[in-house]
């Protein structure tokens, strides 16, 4: 269904007309905050893993992914490492 969010994984939203819409980044939320470091394998966290944030859209130290896919492959590590929400958002010039 066009716009229709999908939630195939717990925790990662995107949706699927964005799928040739470019660049992606990785959004906690509804914040303005940006995934900028997943480490799966942090062992300072129990159950291991951790994610670094940066605030504001278009923040070059933000992870940048070419393909929807790679994308929320990572949203999945960031929800398995921190447990937050995740969206899949497509970088665009006008941010």
């Amino acid at each position: 269904m066009k716009n229709e969010i999908s939630k195939k994984y717990i925790g990662v939203y995107w949706t699927e007309d964005d799928r040739d819409g470019g660049c992606f980044t990785l959004r906690i939320g509804g914040t303005n905050e940006f995934v900028s470091k997943i480490d799966p394998d942090d062992p300072r966290c129990s159950p291991p893993g951790s994610i670094e944030t940066v605030h504001n859209w278009g923040n070059p130290k933000a992870l940048r992914f070419d393909t929807l896919d790679d994308a929320i492959r990572a949203g999945e590590q960031a929800w398995s490492a921190d447990g937050c929400h995740v969206s899949v958002e497509v970088i665009s010039a006008s941010r």
